[in-house]
């Protein structure tokens, strides 16, 4: 393994330069004295086009996705070898600050341009990615850029529209893109092995701890609820206080519960009463009626839901106990995402080793790793932002600490992309391990002993191995995969990486087509009558037209026939997806 580490002389001069290129991007705004910088506007591909080149200066290959990513490739060993993924956002809010996403994009240059200077590749290749829109500013909905390279864009997507009314279908054209080409952004499983992304933490912990830097254990989950307490309105002067039913009070006596019952659960976990409204809303009147909003967040769903149930049943009581009703209505959810744990051990080794001790916390805010992690394993870095100020002009980060956080992010990189997949996958635990190999295919006890056979020497070695297994499957093992397979243009349900190989493999199917869609629909009905099992084939690389004459020819076959046939597509799918698995 390479153990090339960046001195404090190199961590101070490319410390000094993201802080001048952090300027040097504030002065790309829609408005001269605020900072303000949205999705595929023209200030958005200005700072694309000044981002690629400071990735060519440090030998990279840029390209800006369909979706308006700027992207930069630092080649490994071997052509074509899998990536690590480094990034962050380059849209703001509106009067935003200029860390926020920037010094993310900024800094991992800096582990490139560490790398170009010592000639340095590496059993992997490093790309770097500036996502388009991560705030949500210009269209209200978040996560562009990520959702585009991982394929996952809602279809309502391209129909929402700005402020004035142009649609992002619209500002895609607009800015040179063809919208009905966003499917061309989304990257293959196999492309990456991890994801890393350094951040301000936007937050006041590491400042509270004086630590420079921070690992990041989990994205918090979050749910938001609109929340109304009825009670009666009444007169002011006549009404005595022991027969009111006062909504305020109810919901008064509610917001000081949700505040000590939520500090005293976890450190980790927050609740916030963000608007409250009053009804009627008049000096002399008894307030009726309260609408109110409770956000809830933690790094553990779990914990989440059980706070969220006790604080909704307290409401309830206090209303009974006041002759009034509360109901409350969920408008916003989202699941906590974990960051990966090997990821995790491999940043606070690097922590530790430039400022003597790391601390791990959760992430309030969220960020574009949501999206990746539904695809590839993902870790964060936080850096220490004075008070915790973030989406103002106010933001600030020390000189001081980025030094410390290239050097710690470049001793991260280079120690993962130091590793073959497959030396990683040797000394990994028995689970991450699993977690590797197990989304190729759903018969568990394929992977346990692909898992258990280790070390393996080569990768034609462990594939040799895969490939003698499946030839011990019969009808019981082919039934046990398919639980867990969609049907041919059809989407795969669930965001996991068996889902979004699924995904993958029928990328070539043409879902807009009504015509084949039904044929294909009206082919699995018919299989499904026939065999009783969900039509399998390798799909990847066949358009539909292919597939559909594939099944149609199959469905002539005897059952005894289709079983033989079925099994060997189901080993072509397993070992081609291991194969991507490893791909070097």
């Amino acid at each position: 393994m390479v153990k090339l580490v960046m001195n404090a002389a190199e961590a101070s001069i490319a410390a000094k330069r993201v802080m001048q290129r952090a300027d040097e991007l504030a002065q790309i705004s829609e408005t001269p004295d605020q900072l303000t910088r949205v999705y595929l506007s023209h200030e958005h591909l200005r700072a694309n086009h000044l981002v690629a080149r400071w990735m060519e200066q440090i030998g990279m290959t840029t390209w800006q996705d369909a979706v308006g990513n700027i992207c930069g490739r630092y080649e490994g060993k071997r052509e074509g070898a899998p990536a690590i993924l480094l990034g962050s956002h380059l849209d703001t809010v509106r009067n935003a600050g200029r860390y926020d996403g920037m010094l993310g994009v900024l800094t991992a240059l800096e582990v490139v341009a560490f790398l170009h200077e010592h000639q340095l590749q590496l059993e992997q290749a490093i790309e770097i990615v500036g996502f388009g829109d991560e705030e949500g500013t210009r269209f209200g909905i978040t996560l562009l850029g990520s959702r585009g390279l991982t394929g996952t864009w809602p279809g309502n997507w391209l129909a929402c529209v700005d402020a004035a009314g142009i649609s992002v279908a619209q500002a895609l054209a607009n800015a040179g893109f063809d919208p009905a080409r966003i499917h061309a952004a989304r990257r293959n499983p196999e492309d990456f092995s991890a994801y890393l992304e350094l951040h301000i933490e936007q937050g006041p912990v590491l400042e509270q701890q004086d630590l420079a830097l921070g690992v990041v254990t989990a994205i918090n989950g979050a749910r938001r609820l609109k929340c109304r307490f009825v009670g009666e309105a009444g007169h002011a002067g006549t009404v005595p206080m022991n027969i009111r039913k006062d909504a305020l009070a109810a919901a008064a006596a509610w917001m000081v519960y949700v505040e000590g019952a939520t500090r005293a659960y976890s450190p980790d976990i927050v609740a916030t009463v963000g608007t409250l409204h009053c009804l009627p809303g008049a000096a002399n009147v008894i307030p009726g009626e309260i609408q109110l909003t409770l956000d809830i967040r933690s790094p553990v769903d779990s914990s989440l839901e059980a706070l969220l149930e006790n604080l909704l049943s307290k409401a309830h009581e206090i209303s009974a106990e006041r002759g009034m009703t509360f109901s409350a209505e969920t408008y916003y959810s989202i699941p906590a995402t974990p960051c990966d744990a090997r990821l995790q051990h491999q940043l606070t080794s690097a922590i530790t080793a430039v400022q003597g001790l790391s601390l791990s916390l959760p992430s309030g805010a969220g960020h574009d790793a949501i999206a990746i992690a539904e695809q590839w394993p993902v870790g964060m870095l936080f850096v220490r932002c004075d008070r915790g100020i973030s989406h103002h002009p106010a933001e600030l980060v020390l000189e001081a600490d980025v030094m410390q956080a290239v050097q710690a992010y470049a001793q991260a990189v280079v120690a993962l992309a130091s590793k073959s997949v497959l030396a990683e996958f040797n000394d990994a635990p028995v689970q991450d391990a699993l977690s590797l190999v197990a989304p190729c295919v759903a018969i568990p006890a394929w992977a346990e002993n692909v898992v258990a056979a280790r070390p393996y020497s080569t990768v034609d070695v462990l594939q040799h191995y895969a490939s003698q297994l499946t030839h011990e499957w019969g009808s019981a093992e082919l039934e046990q995969a398919l639980c867990a397979h969609p049907r041919i243009g059809e989407k795969a349900q669930g965001s996991g990486k068996a889902a979004a190989l699924s995904k993958g493999e029928q990328s070539a199917v043409d879902t807009q087509n009504s015509a084949l869609t039904l044929a294909l629909a009206q082919g699995n009905a018919q299989y499904e009558e026939r065999f009783g099992r969900v039509f399998l084939i390798r799909a990847k690389g066949r358009s539909g037209e292919d597939i559909l004459a594939e099944l149609q020819r199959r469905l002539n076959n005897s059952p005894a026939q289709e079983e033989v046939e079925a099994l060997e597509q189901l080993r072509q799918i397993t070992l081609l997806r291991l194969e991507g698995v490893f791909a070097q």
